[in-house]
Formats: C-alpha cells, sequence, structure tokens
C-alpha cells in the first residue's frame, strides 16, 4: 500500500540500474533504449500511467480479500504510512459495504523502503499499542531467558553479536493490546529470503528468538497467557512442490517436502506457540505461490500461545481468491470477479484469518 511514486525508478536517468527493472508487460508497451532523450519523457509518462491503472486492479482485489476474512482485527504487512492505510480503507475497503475500521495505528520501523507493519480494528475492538523496533542484539543478552536462546541458535547468536548496538527487526514487532478481550498480538514482517533462503535464515531466527523473548519477559507464565504472533515470517517448515508428474485427471501431482530448520523454529520449539495452519491437511497449508520454482509455501503466519490456540474455533481460513488462475491445482477456488490468469490479482500474499471465543 504506497501513496508514493518509485523516483528513483527514473533518478538517474534512462540507463539507470533501477530502469531495468520495471516490469516485464510494461517494458514491452514500450522501451527505451535508442540514446533520444527527448523520447523519455514520453517513456516515463507511459510507465506512470500503466503503474497506476495496475496498481488500482490491485487494491480492489486486495480490498475483497480483507472483506472476506470478516476480521475484527487485522494486522497488514508493507504499508507506505498510516496515510496510505486510512485512504486504502476509505478508497477501497469502504466499497465492500463492511463494517468500517475506526481503530488504526501505524509505527515507523526500520525499513529503509518504509514500508511498516500496522493493525486496523472495527469500532467496538480499541486497542494500545508498542514499537519494538529500537531494540539491539545487546538487549537480548542482557538476561538469562535471552542468553539461553541465543545458545539454541549458535548462528543467530553470531548475527546478534554482530548486532550489539544496531537494531534487531528489519521492519519491528508491533506490539497490540487487545482491551476487549485480553490478548496481546504480536505483528512482524521477518527478514526476506533475497539472496538465498539459507544466507538469510539466521537474521529471521534472531528475529524470532526475540519476539519469543519479548513474551517472555511479558508474561510470566507465556504458556498460559493469551498472545499471538503475526505477519509476513518470510520462512516455511514445508515446501509444496507443483512436480512434473501428473494424476489420472492430468493435473500436477503437488508433493509435500519437509524443512530440516526454518527461521520461525524459535516461536515453535518445545512447543512455545502452536503454528494453527498446521491445524490444516498438509497440503492445504500454504499462503504464497513461487512460480519460478513452482513452490507453495506458508509465509504468513498466526503463531498463538497454547491457552489462545485451545480457544480456537474450528479451523483456520487462507483467503485464496486473489490468487491468479496459473497457481496449480486450485481450480475448485472461486476467484474474485476479474482476476485474471496473471493478473490483476490480489496481493501475492493470502490473508490467514483464524476466529477464537474468549
Amino acid at each position: 500500500m504506497f501513496t508514493r511514486h518509485n523516483f528513483e525508478t527514473f533518478l538517474q536517468g534512462p540507463h539507470s540500474r533501477s530502469a531495468n527493472y520495471l516490469s516485464p508487460h510494461v517494458k514491452f508497451m514500450a522501451d527505451y533504449g535508442d540514446g533520444d532523450l527527448t523520447k523519455f519523457a514520453a517513456f516515463q509518462k507511459l510507465v506512470e500511467m500503466a503503474d497506476v491503472a495496475q496498481e488500482d486492479d490491485k487494491r480492489q482485489q486486495t480490498a475483497q480479500a480483507l472483506a472476506a476474512t470478516r476480521a475484527d482485527v487485522v494486522a497488514f504487512q508493507e504499508v507506505d504510512s498510516h496515510q496510505a492505510l486510512q485512504r486504502f480503507l476509505k478508497a477501497y475497503y469502504a466499497k465492500q459495504n463492511q463494517q468500517s475500521y475506526r481503530h488504526v495505528a501505524l509505527h515507523e520501523g526500520n525499513d529503509r523502503r518504509g514500508i511498516d507493519v500496522a493493525v486496523a480494528a472495527q469500532a467496538d475492538w480499541p486497542f494500545y499499542t508498542r514499537s519494538h523496533a529500537s531494540l539491539t542484539g545487546a538487549w537480548i543478552d542482557n538476561e538469562p531467558s535471552g542468553a539461553a536462546l541465543l545458545r539454541a541458535y549458535p548462528e543467530a547468536a553470531k548475527l546478534a553479536g554482530k548486532l550489539n548496538n544496531q537494531r534487531i527487526f528489519r521492519r519491528d514487532c508491533l506490539e497490540v493490546v487487545l482491551t476487549k478481550a485480553p490478548v496481546t498480538v504480536f505483528n512482524c514482517h521477518f527478514k526476506s529470503m533475497g539472496g538465498g533462503r539459507s544466507d538469510s535464515m539466521a537474521m529471521r531466527q534472531l528475529e524470532a528468538l526475540t519476539v519469543r523473548e519479548i513474551i517472555n519477559r511479558k508474561f510470566e507464565d507465556s504458556a498460559n497467557a493469551l498472545w499471538a504472533v503475526v505477519g509476513d515470517l518470510n520462512d516455511y517448515q514445508q515446501v509444496i512442490k507443483v512436480s512434473a508428474r501428473v494424476d489420472d485427471d492430468g493435473n500436477p501431482v503437488d508433493v509435500v517436502q519437509h524443512m530440516q530448520t526454518s527461521g520461525v523454529d524459535p516461536l515453535l520449539k518445545d512447543g512455545f506457540g502452536v503454528n494453527l495452519l498446521n491445524s490444516l491437511p498438509e497440503a492445504e497449508r500454504w499462503t504464497h505461490f513461487y512460480p519460478a520454482q513452482k513452490h507453495k509455501t506458508q509465509l504468513g503466519y498466526i503463531i498463538a500461545s497454547p491457552a489462545l490456540a485451545a480457544k480456537m474455533i474450528g479451523t483456520p481460513e487462507v483467503i485464496r481468491a486473489g490468487m491468479p488462475y496459473r497457481v496449480p491445482n486450485t481450480d475448485d477456488i472461486a476467484r474474485f470477479p476479474r482476476v485474471g490468469w496473471d493478473r490483476p490479482k490480489a496481493s501475492d500474499h493470502c490473508p490467514v484469518v483464524v476466529e477464537f471465543r474468549i
């Protein structure tokens, strides 16, 4: 949800590195490369018009996905600003004829691109929030419980040492304390897998064990407290591979492969938290599709304390109606109107929603 134009694309001229990363379908409409600077302004205008149209479609689909959750409280990732979220809710979500989200909060985090985590809640669900964006590597090691967590994850411990006086969270861990029910939500957006999953895993493990330590210090008995860690944790415990094999109906066969380690492990080890999507069949535990590798994975999480997990009603729902039709083995999923083969589509991360009786 961005309201700022990406001026970097044109900051250094048509031959800049960033100009080469324009989406292929925009380049297909018109390319600039003949060295005639008089044509560049027209090319820039074309890119801006295409960007506005594509983003409008995407936001409409995302608004439909949000409405489909019917959620009292929503955690967002990759939000440009408080104003951007408010504008999205008024310009797009309001058209869904759903109850509005009256309470909205966003704290500026650590991401250099300015993408933040945020929370919104309906009128009868007020809350208060606290940012943990300023925590450093030294913070986690100044208590015995934090030191023990670091010993359990040596690679994360090395990274914590390097970040002794630097901030841990790539964005933030936004603590949201609900007042209607005694529940605390920790909204996170962990380090991406850019540059390779294994090379970046220590960073995600450090973020995860820092969240665990925040919970340990907040609650005397974390297992019996009511809390949840939610958001885009950018790692998975299993991969659903779309194989080259086909079944009797000619559909590719999904093969589940379990990972030995994951960036979310510190939040789940020893039953500390419960990944609520594990209550679904293995082939249904995915929130994201990598088309290049033909992988379906879970990147979006609701990890609940054992006490909160026990209060879950039914099973979680993953809203996949905004995914493009090119995702294999999803013909049985009804799509929102105008969803295309590749685009328009909603966010490439499917919303996850769960209901509790408290």
